[in-house]
């Protein structure tokens, strides 16, 4: 919090964030509840799709997004990401109140408001280290990482109550003026005329060809990608377990939503006093034992208590995993490749999110939710073991990977 008070650059980066996250989480709350209405048998394909839209750019342009972040103003991208997604949102909220919206719309524009997150999430990533201290990027990768939790935490709660009061569309467009009101706070960050400076224009690895020169940092990503293939349909199946497990509304789906993402929180916060030694890979490994245990006993357990108390244990493995691992590589990278390099590691942890997004929305039509809760616990699991069983090389690995050796 120390660092919050002391540098004002990166409290304006922080509000920003929070504001256009819990926006868009409010967003999506009131379009999932939307689309469950809309769709009626075929909801679980139709809420699997909506998140498939949001996956895709990510993998798609993720060329062009690392490209662009490293050699253009960061300032401008963020302001710009904002101000484009406000507009769009906006629109959505108009449709939606005078019942104008098809499907097919809020699809093309979760598609679009996503594009422009990919290029604003590898901004922010390169924008933390040109605004703090090389002894503060620990705290300022705590921070941001929790921004997310505390986004998604807030916007869960508040989107799932101001549905009963605003209505979808009035939710959507509150969405639409959080983005505008990051926009602002963006405007006021003051970087340094180096920080503001285009990329370098000297030889540097390009595209995929990043990582070939960071063994560690490759097969961390691949088995990271792996294991969203599994934890992240929870988005999916949050909604159809509220819906038809717990026979509840979307309140109940806000607080569960809520747990899920305090946990991480805490689990951001809590980071710091976690010791494992220099054994990174081993601590993944067991944190992520401890989510694939709560997404397996949330199927095997129906409760509401039960299942917030569970969302909240995977939530605080998630979170103490996020910050171990983004402050690693925020101090190895080298800053020239930066922006090219979060773009590549956004793609890497998301490139089953199309896939998954789309099958275990269609398995939510075919089987009970809390049985689609073990098939994601016991898929965990199994990753869990891929790290534990390659932390026997983590020695090797991270001398490569510090050293900029191919594998």
């Amino acid at each position: 919090m120390h660092l919050l008070i002391r540098n004002s650059n990166f409290r304006m980066l922080w509000m920003g964030q929070v504001l256009s996250q819990a926006g868009i989480r409010m967003y999506q709350i009131a379009i999932l509840w939307w689309l469950l209405q809309q769709a009626g048998n075929n909801s679980g394909k139709a809420v699997g799709l909506f998140l498939v839209m949001g996956a895709l750019p990510s993998l798609l342009f993720v060329k062009w997004v690392g490209s662009v972040v490293d050699r253009f103003s960061t300032q401008k991208i963020l302001i710009g990401s904002d101000l484009v997604n406000g507009a769009l949102v906006l629109g959505v909220g108009v449709l939606l109140q005078w019942e104008w919206l098809p499907i097919e719309c809020a699809y093309l524009a979760g598609f679009l408001v996503a594009s422009l997150q990919a290029f604003f999430d590898p901004a922010i990533n390169k924008a933390v280290p040109l605004l703090v201290a090389k002894e503060d990027i620990e705290k300022a990768v705590a921070f941001q990482t929790s921004t997310q939790s505390l986004a998604n935490f807030g916007g869960a709660v508040a989107g799932a109550l101001l549905i009963g009061k605003m209505g979808i569309s009035g939710v959507v467009l509150l969405n639409g003026l959080t983005y505008l009101l990051s926009a602002v706070c963006n405007r006021l960050l003051k970087f340094s005329v180096s920080a503001q400076a285009s990329g370098p224009k000297e030889a540097l690895p390009s595209g995929w060809g990043i990582l070939d020169g960071m063994p560690f940092v490759k097969r961390v990503l691949i088995g990271f990608g792996l294991v969203n293939f599994f934890s992240t349909p929870t988005l999916v199946i949050l909604p159809l377990y509220t819906s038809r497990e717990l026979q509840a509304g979307p309140t109940t789906l806000g607080l569960l939503e809520a747990a899920l993402w305090l946990g991480l929180l805490a689990g951001t916060f809590s980071s710091s006093f976690v010791r494992f030694g220099q054994r990174l890979v081993a601590l993944g490994g067991s944190c992520l034992a401890v989510m694939g245990l709560g997404l397996f006993l949330s199927g095997l357990i129906i409760h509401a208590v039960v299942y917030m108390g569970l969302l909240f244990s995977v939530g605080f493995a998630l979170g103490i995993n996020n910050v171990k691992f983004v402050s690693f590589f925020q101090q190895t990278v080298d800053s020239a490749i930066k922006g090219r390099f979060f773009a590549l590691m956004q793609a890497m942890i998301s490139f089953t999110f199309p896939i998954a997004y789309f099958l275990f929305g269609a398995l939510g039509d075919i089987f009970r939710p809390s049985q689609v809760c073990l098939i994601q616990g016991i898929g965990v699991m199994v990753v869990a073991v891929y790290f534990l069983s390659l932390s026997r090389l983590e020695d090797v690995l991270v001398s490569k990977t510090l050293l900029g050796s191919a594998p």
